[in-house]
């Protein structure tokens, strides 16, 4: 009877073990859906204003939507607007084109009209400073720091001072711009061109002078060089499918600096002012049923070291970058990684986003197909 007693005693005894260890266990798990949501380290994002769009469903992928200079731009309807930090209406200025290419700096929005090249100066006041027009289609605009812009052809180049004069206008004699740059002290072109021929395609990396000369160059059999940064006045980083490449305008060991050869594939790159090139790679390896281990963000410096490696759940959609902190979004998730890599939020969104851009320090931009949020972190 008394063993009988005991055996009933610790029959009971393991089964509370086992009922503890169900209900640590199902803390862990539940602290693990909940994490995404409430997000890491205790910051997560409120909501600060939603602007809903006018256009007509089928119409709503024409509208652009952009930051610059803690403001929010969205052209819809041949309407240029802007908001401030808490969604509220700063002005609107009437704009009669299509899908316009929007670029900014710390003085102006420049606005293009990809069809014809009619380019604007608007201030942050919402004045038109000036504009311009090349009568040609163009595919692709910079604006560098000191307001000289960079207007990119097929074929051929222009550059605009700062007072709408055009100060640099060339043809490419063979294959079509790809990307392009331009130098903050306003002197030197960077262009990727990509040829294709018959049995074979290649790019080739070109630096110009504003009077079209050729400075530097080299080929790259086989290869697309498809975004390119002028890091310094004569320091190019390049990309192509699984490498960066440091690339300099001097002639000295064959114009290239450094190789970073990657196993997987490069997706996107966005660089940082503080000089860290943030990448989006996909494992060539994984499935795609593997999507905890098949998308990565990476941080590389400007010496081709590898500062870090964060995996992401989901397909990367975009990147964006302020000071050393990293915006990334998949079709329905929000991450936040610091400069270690560490995910600092992971924020679930129950609807498909279109874009995400930082506005400010503090506050986001969720784009969707019909509407946009202004979030600020609430750390």
């Amino acid at each position: 009877m008394a063993n009988k007693k005991k055996r009933l005693r610790k029959r009971r005894f393991v089964l509370s073990l086992l009922i503890i260890a169900a209900i640590i266990f199902g803390i862990i798990k539940f602290a693990e859906i909940l994490k995404p949501v409430l997000g890491y380290k205790s910051i997560g994002l409120k909501r600060i204003s939603t602007i809903e769009y006018t256009t007509r469903k089928q119409d709503r992928d024409r509208v652009n939507i952009n930051s610059f200079e803690e403001r929010v731009i969205k052209f819809e309807k041949n309407k240029l607007v802007t908001y401030d930090l808490n969604g509220e209406k700063l002005w609107e200025k009437e704009l009669k084109m299509k899908d316009p290419i929007i670029r900014g700096n710390k003085d102006n929005i420049v606005v293009v009209n990809p069809t014809n090249g009619k380019i604007f100066y608007i201030d942050y006041r919402g004045e038109i400073k000036l504009e311009n027009s090349l009568d040609k289609e163009v595919i692709d605009v910079e604006i560098n720091s000191n307001g000289y812009v960079l207007a990119m052809l097929k074929k051929e180049i222009f550059v605009f001072h700062p007072n709408g004069e055009i100060v640099s206008n060339f043809n490419i004699p063979k294959g079509e711009v790809f990307d392009g740059d331009l130098s903050e002290d306003n002197n030197t072109i960077a262009l990727t061109i990509l040829n294709v021929e018959e049995k074979k395609f290649y790019s080739n990396i070109l630096f110009y002078s504003l009077d079209g000369k050729v400075l530097a160059g080299k080929k790259y059999d086989n290869d697309i060089i498809y975004k390119i940064f002028l890091i310094n006045d004569s320091n190019l980083l390049a990309l192509s499918d699984s490498r960066v490449l440091m690339i300099s305008e001097d002639d000295k060991n064959n114009n290239v600096i450094w190789v970073k050869e990657f196993e997987e594939n490069l997706n996107k790159g966005v660089l940082s002012d503080q000089g860290i090139l943030v990448l989006s790679l996909i494992n060539k390896e994984n499935t795609i049923i593997d999507t905890k281990n098949r998308n990565i963000i990476c941080q590389l410096n400007l010496d081709g070291n590898i500062l870090n490696k964060t995996p992401i759940a989901g397909e990367v959609l975009g990147l964006d970058v302020i000071d050393d902190e990293i915006l990334v979004f998949t079709d329905r998730t929000i991450y936040i990684l610091d400069k270690k890599g560490e995910i600092i939020l992971e924020r679930k969104i129950n609807r498909d986003i279109k874009t995400v851009k930082w506005i400010s320090k503090k506050n986001i931009l969720i784009t969707y197909k019909d509407r946009l949020e202004i979030m600020s972190l609430d750390n």
